[in-house]
């Protein structure tokens, strides 16, 4: 790294412009148009009564209200942790650094890498996809238990389906479960993302040993874990969605005629159902963002407190362009 990149990378810090906030309101606001308008069309739907969800209790059972009150209550809860996302973020991420060190043993070195401001942060639209494919294989894992699905949704509203759309009972409680966890799902992603943009890294001690350090960011630790089980959920979720879809298809009699869009609609809404999760994901990430130059500041501080110092990481030249464009 020549002397005039160091000036800038310092002067970067400095100002720390890397960290201002990155909210492509023009991805938000279609978002939340898409989500908006497909909750008011399931309202519509339910008070014409062409869907099953007229309960006074509405769709979730802990929920007061009707179906309309219901998706109020979504945005609600959303603003609400993403106020406990503001306020608590660098907590967490402190006691998820103490967690790395007991998991490892303390067999590690822990530093704050120096992050060049000429390289972007990670994507706005990754952080909020990811989560809502967590959001859906949580939603999957407590659906499929129907105690914990009748203790959360009004599943009775679908007693008076018809034979012929009982499909339509095989997918809705999983696609309005992961509606609401989804307003709760950044609670744990946020303290990994905070230590991945305040740049805690870690390697493993290898004095006296022949083996390679191998430098890894903590926060990247936890957030392996959670993209795998996104991964893993989501496969497995749609695989049990298509064989349901299925079998209820086949052990229909011959006499009942099934409407098409009886057979599409389980499997529409559940491959779309990850999209309108990031609307609610998206209100408590920005609230994140917002808070996230203060809370970088403040746990860097506390990590140096800790001990840690900060290191450069130098990277190939070919990188750093690629990822300035």
């Amino acid at each position: 790294m020549s002397e005039h990149d160091t000036d800038v990378l310092h002067s970067g810090l400095k100002d720390n412009d890397a960290l201002a906030p990155s909210i492509p309101w023009r991805f938000v606001v279609p978002l939340h148009i898409v989500a908006i308008v497909s909750m008011a069309l399931t309202v519509v739907f339910s008070y014409a009564e062409v869907f099953p969800f007229t309960s006074p209790l509405g769709l979730y059972r802990l929920l007061p209200g009707d179906v309309l009150v219901d998706f109020v209550w979504l945005y609600v809860i959303s603003v609400a942790i993403g106020i406990v996302v503001y306020l608590t973020s660098r907590h967490l991420s402190l006691l998820q650094w103490k967690m790395h060190r007991l998991i490892t043993g303390r067999n590690c070195n822990y530093h704050i890498q120096v992050l060049d401001p000429r390289i972007s942060r990670a994507g706005y639209i990754r952080r909020l996809i990811i989560p809502a494919f967590v959001s859906l294989g949580l939603a999957s894992t407590l659906a499929s238990n129907s105690s914990i699905a009748d203790l959360l949704f009004v599943t009775e509203s679908f007693d008076t389906l018809a034979p012929s759309a009982r499909g339509i009972a095989e997918t809705m409680p999983l696609f309005f479960l992961l509606l609401l966890i989804s307003c709760f799902i950044v609670i744990l992603f946020a303290p990994a993302w905070l230590l991945e943009d305040t740049g805690v890294i870690y390697e493993r001690k290898t004095e006296g040993t022949r083996s390679t350090a191998d430098i890894e960011g903590v926060g990247n630790y936890y957030l392996a874990l959670l993209k795998g089980f996104a991964g893993i959920s989501t496969i497995a979720t749609y695989f049990l969605i298509a064989l349901q879809t299925y079998e209820w298809f086949t052990l229909l009699p011959s006499t009942i005629e099934v409407p098409l869009w009886f057979f599409l609609l389980p499997v529409v809404v559940i491959f779309i159902a990850p999209l309108l999760a990031m609307g609610p994901i998206s209100v408590v990430y920005s609230f994140y963002e917002l808070a996230m130059r203060r809370n970088v500041k403040d746990l860097e501080r506390r990590m140096k407190s800790e001990g840690l110092e900060r290191v450069v990481v130098e990277l190939p030249t070919s990188i750093v362009n690629d990822s300035t464009g």
